[in-house]
């Protein structure tokens, strides 16, 4: 059981700080380079808002962008659709001019037909009929009948000719509208080239802007594990100016109080004093100084230990339960933990040993 806890002693004392003047020296040192730290934080933690600020920004207009090309993608369609639209109709235009040209020249023809055969009976031939005695009704309905034809023919053509020159208003309307409309097309066209570039320089921005976030929180990132690190250094170092604090252990020969209240039953058992009490009363620290050790080791059950420097340690062994956790920082008289009877110990009670570099020296002597 001595040979257990005597490796454990020497595995704390091994990995233990000396207490020296120079700690206090590291103490101020630690708290500059946390403040370093802790501005150098708030810097970063400035530079990513303002980074996520220009961010958000960036995707605004990066959607606003988008939103104008999805516009413009529309117009263009509609615009084309358009001048298919348009160009169709000219094409049945033309054909349809082309139809009442050929109509207009049949018209034309037979006008001069009937022009001809009106004239062909001569500028007498009526008087020669009245002469001959022929039926003069038959000569005014002749007469009639070529002057309704030719005025017949005369209203086609003009109708005809009315027709095409709408249709050919039309086409040049169609035709004007085309030319531009597809000025509108080479018009949008550009803006979207353009938006394409917007967007194309928006992306770099964004992807370069996620890249300096990233770093920004990889640094970040590394400077709060720094400032974990350093702040543990700093409790540790800390806790550890709290033994140098107080008065040495050296010269507490006969002053340390009693782990137990009051004057308990004791006895001398191997290299320390078992203190006998009721399960569950106070447990005390003798000393000021930082728990190096608390758990339960066989043969000793639940076990703290506290480390006072100067190379000297308390042991407070078979405890009900430890209020202290390891690395934690206790003044002279404050509760660690409760009597019990926990490691095999028949009878309630706490053994108690104190130790200077290792090795035990008689606890009685140096109580009050």
């Amino acid at each position: 059981m001595n040979t257990k806890l005597s490796l454990c002693l020497f595995t704390l004392l091994t990995f233990h700080i000396g207490a020296t003047y120079g700690e206090s020296v590291v103490v101020s040192q630690t708290k500059n380079k946390l403040k370093d730290l802790d501005n150098k934080i708030a810097s970063l933690k400035q530079n990513l808002n303002t980074a996520q600020d220009k961010k958000g920004v960036l995707n605004r207009e990066l959607a606003n962008t988008e939103k104008k090309m999805g516009d413009s993608i529309l117009k263009l369609r509609s615009i084309k659709l358009g001048i298919m639209n348009k160009q169709k109709r000219i094409t049945e235009l033309q054909e349809q001019v082309a139809i009442l040209t050929e109509h207009l020249k049949a018209e034309e023809e037979l006008l001069a037909k009937n022009i001809r055969s009106r004239y062909k009976m001569g500028e007498y031939e009526p008087l020669k009929w009245i002469l001959n005695q022929n039926n003069p009704q038959m000569v005014s309905r002749v007469l009639t009948f070529y002057q309704y034809i030719i005025r017949a023919r005369q209203r086609n053509i003009q109708e005809v000719h009315n027709t095409r020159v709408s249709l050919n208003t039309n086409k040049e309307t169609l035709h004007n509208e085309i030319v531009a409309e597809q000025a509108l097309q080479e018009d949008l066209i550009f803006q979207q080239k353009k938006l394409e570039q917007d967007k194309l320089y928006n992306n770099a921005l964004v992807h370069s802007l996620n890249q300096e976030i990233q770093n920004t929180k990889q640094t970040l990132e590394e400077y709060q594990h720094n400032k974990e690190n350093l702040s543990r250094l700093l409790k540790s170092l800390m806790q550890q100016s709290i033994v140098q604090s107080q008065k040495p252990f050296t010269r507490m020969r006969h002053q340390l109080i009693r782990p137990i209240g009051g004057r308990p039953h004791f006895e001398k058992v191997n290299q320390g004093v078992r203190f006998f009490a009721n399960e569950g009363d106070s447990v005390v620290a003798v000393h000021g100084g930082k728990v190096v050790f608390s758990d339960w080791l066989k043969g000793y059950g639940l076990l703290l230990i506290i480390d006072h420097g100067y190379g000297f340690m308390s042991l407070y062994a078979h405890n009900q339960s430890l209020f202290k956790q390891k690395g934690e920082a206790v003044i002279q008289g404050e509760q660690i933990a409760t009597v019990g009877h926990t490691g095999g110990l028949k009878q309630n009670g706490l053994y108690f040993e104190i130790r200077q570099r290792g090795k035990a020296v008689p606890p009685l002597e140096w109580l009050s």
